[in-house]
């Protein structure tokens, strides 16, 4: 009498053999999610506190007279000096001053910085608590707000140039050249210029209460526990040893 074949059985093809496996699969990915919501109960993740802090470049004002595409330098050079300010020694000795944690443990660890060019910027705080994740985070934003109006500098020169430019675009018959030299001038002394725009406008906008959640959630954890597993099931069917054929 032939021997009734087991359902996890292989074939001679292999992917026929992995499709046909498909409740090994199953049985997988439930009990990855199963073991995923265990360590999310057992370890979960820290919690993470969201500040926000309004960025407005008044690329209109600073930058009169110039193509899209120079603006777009222009915007890209001052938020890479923002996001350097966010990240300085200054910024964050006083965030640790206030928190007593130290600036070691809060660049690599606890902070991040997620922002658009221009409108709101994003800064997070992880930690176990969550009012301490709220209070790192309102600390990082306030500081990062007082530096940034602490190093706005308006260079003479550059003013000057201003001043120039406008008064030759007001003039009755402008000189294109001199108008040309001008911008040339104001672009380079703009780029080389230390300290932030004193166009820009910028504020806190949420510091108190702010909104905080877990950094992962447990729907990441689950579909995570039950991926890798489904997949070590399908690893399991094509490449279990060859006795069990």
């Amino acid at each position: 009498m032939p021997k009734r074949k087991s359902r996890f059985n292989p074939t001679n093809d292999p992917l026929a053999d992995l499709f046909g496996n498909w409740r090994l699969w199953l049985l997988g990915a439930l009990a990855g999610a199963l073991l995923a919501w265990v360590v999310y109960l057992v370890a979960p993740p820290d919690y993470r506190a969201r500040a926000t802090v309004v960025v407005d470049h008044n690329l209109e004002e600073a930058w009169q007279y110039y193509p899209d595409r120079a603006l777009f330098q222009f915007l890209q050079r001052e938020t890479e000096r923002l996001e350097q300010l966010a990240w300085s020694d200054v910024v964050m000795e006083q965030v640790a001053q206030e928190s007593g944690i130290s600036v070691a443990e809060l660049r690599p660890d606890i902070l991040q910085l997620a922002h658009p060019s221009d409108g709101g910027w994003h800064l997070y705080a992880d930690d176990g608590d969550p009012a301490t994740a709220q209070q790192l985070a309102g600390a990082w934003a306030q500081a990062f707000v007082d530096a940034a109006r602490a190093a706005m500098t308006a260079s003479p020169e550059l003013q000057s140039a201003r001043a120039e430019l406008n008064a030759e675009l007001a003039a009755s018959e402008p000189d294109q050249a001199r108008i040309e030299e001008l911008l040339d001038e104001i672009a380079f002394l703009a780029e080389h210029t230390q300290g932030i725009s004193m166009y820009i406008e910028i504020s806190v906008s949420q510091a108190e209460d702010l909104p905080v959640e877990r950094s992962v959630s447990q729907a990441t954890y689950l579909l995570a526990g039950s991926l890798v597993s489904a997949l070590a099931a399908a690893t399991y069917v094509l490449v279990r040893p060859s006795k069990f054929k």
